[in-house]
């Protein structure tokens, strides 16, 4: 009961710190062909998502009062991703001093916090990564993943709301992985269900209407949370691929798209609109019917990483590559017919 309490309070909370920032944030002015809205549209709506998982968090302890080290350090490390992306959303910092911040917070996440020393490849059979190349690659995950989620958070709903469908499955996977390997991955579920149901009271306001953005803090925040879960997850017995299908659909846009655009030589530390959910906002496609897309991709993969991760090693792979081949192929040809139409309007 108190843990379904912790859930409604990051939800309510979540929501009133929401309502608030659309009164205290700045707004974002569409100052750049690249942005997808057209009015000046209150930030920072990512202070409401911290809010609300902090409260969460602290009735969670009443619940569980058993803090470990490791939630601490994951909870610290993303609301310095959090505070920083506030920082940025009034600020504008550029794109190379975030990338700094953002390193030596994930390096100090690897020094001090779990990483990922083993990545099991099929049934009795697992590569042994030791500290050095399992910190590296611990180090790449929490790069990817925060910058994923800040580069899919421009429509209304879209990144925030698969991470919190990501969130969810997640938990599911951890809840199951709990239960039948017998570790503590069960705090992972209670605090990735508290972000989650954060999440959502954010996305209230945001997705009716796009009365306010998550802006950097809620991306950075958000995006550090799925990663530092993810490894400290993964360090519990839950296979690192049931952590990335669970997130699938934002990863596979993102990492197309720039090898799409390192194809085309084009400058990948500036801002763009080449993104496939971009490109189908530009072509004429609602935000919410584009989201809801990605919203029920997230769905399928989780439903896969779940089904998965009570079975075996090998089926988790097998479920990894299932989810990623039709991802690419329906991503790629999307991507093709909207340039194709973006370019007849051009014409015309």
């Amino acid at each position: 009961m108190t843990f379904l309490v912790a859930c409604f309070i990051a939800l309510l909370v979540a929501w009133i710190a929401t309502r608030l920032m659309m009164v205290w944030a700045i707004p974002d002015v569409p100052d750049a062909e690249r942005k997808l809205h057209r009015a000046p549209t209150p930030s920072s709506g990512g202070i409401g998502i911290m809010a609300g998982t902090l409260a969460g968090l602290g009735v969670f302890y009443l619940w569980f009062p058993t803090v470990t080290p490791d939630m601490v350090l994951c909870l610290a490390v993303s609301l310095a991703g959090g505070l920083l992306g506030f920082w940025d959303d009034r600020a504008a910092l550029g794109p190379k001093i975030k990338l700094l911040i953002l390193l030596s917070l994930a390096l100090g996440f690897v020094i001090f916090g779990p990483r990922l020393e083993a990545l099991p490849l099929w049934d009795g059979m697992s590569w042994q990564l030791g500290p050095l190349l399992g910190g590296l690659g611990t180090l790449l995950w929490l790069l990817v993943i925060v910058n994923v989620v800040n580069f899919m958070d421009g429509a209304n709903g879209l990144s925030i709301g698969s991470s919190m469908v990501g969130l969810i499955f997640l938990s599911v996977v951890c809840g199951f992985s709990s239960f039948t390997q017998n570790n503590p991955a069960f705090l992972v579920t209670g605090y990735g269900l508290i972000c989650a149901l954060s999440c959502a009271g954010f996305l209230y306001w945001n997705v009716t209407g796009g009365r306010i953005f998550a802006g950097d803090s809620g991306a950075l925040f958000v995006g550090l949370t799925i990663g530092t879960l993810g490894a400290w997850a993964g360090t519990m017995g839950v296979h690192p691929l049931s952590v990335a299908t669970c997130f699938l659909p934002l990863l596979a846009d993102s990492l197309l798209t720039i090898v799409w655009r390192a194809r085309r030589k084009a400058n990948l530390l500036m801002p763009h609109a080449d993104h496939v959910y971009q490109l189908a906002i530009r072509s004429g496609q609602s935000h919410l019917y584009v989201a809801s897309l990605y919203w029920l991709a997230s769905a399928l993969c989780g439903v896969v990483a779940v089904r998965a991760s009570t079975a075996s090693d090998t089926l988790i792979c097998l479920g990894f590559i299932l989810c990623l081949l039709p991802l690419i192929l329906i991503l790629e040809h999307r991507r093709g017919h909207y340039l194709t139409l973006l370019s007849k309007r051009a014409g015309e």
